[in-house]
């Protein structure tokens, strides 16, 4: 669980992420957000930016490769994390499972574990933008001496 803290520390780092956006052609008409959050296909990390500025760097390469899998049931909302190649503590498990939810209309992603989770994290964990190979996702964060700053980081499959 560690490395999934220090994961979520990275996040805090974060803020204002300057994305260029996907169209609305890579998003399949018949699919919800939620199914495409939820392909099965994992999720890596792929950018980190705080006011335009990569902040990739401070994130711990051990958590850089760690792979984060939503499966999209209709009873249940199942996933799970994967260490990867490169693990932060050899005594954590390699794989760590939760339960998600998505509420398509107001945009909230809610997990059940501490993948997104980060010190000083307020408020939801908001979906900004999702299209079938890259997700986006923001929360606030409070950082000693800059207050509370919108944290965006980028998933690709």
């Amino acid at each position: 669980m560690k490395s999934l803290f220090k994961f979520n520390l990275l996040v805090a780092f974060s803020s204002l992420v300057m994305l260029g956006s996907c169209s609305d052609e890579d998003k399949d008409p018949n699919q919800t957000d939620a199914e495409i959050i939820g392909s099965g296909i994992p999720w890596k990390l792929s950018m980190a930016t705080s006011n335009g500025v990569s902040v990739i760097s401070f994130i711990d390469a051990c958590l850089q490769d760690n792979l984060v899998t939503f499966n999209y049931e209709t009873s249940i909302s199942t996933g799970v994390v994967d260490s990867g190649a490169t693990k932060c503590d050899n005594s954590e498990p390699q794989t760590v499972d939760f339960t998600w939810n998505y509420n398509e209309s107001t945009k909230v992603l809610t997990v059940d574990t501490d993948i997104i989770e980060v010190p000083g994290t307020e408020g939801n964990l908001i979906v900004e933008s999702i299209t079938s190979s890259q997700l986006v996702l923001s929360q606030n964060v409070v950082l000693p001496g800059f207050g509370t700053q919108k944290v965006l980081v980028t998933f690709v499959h």
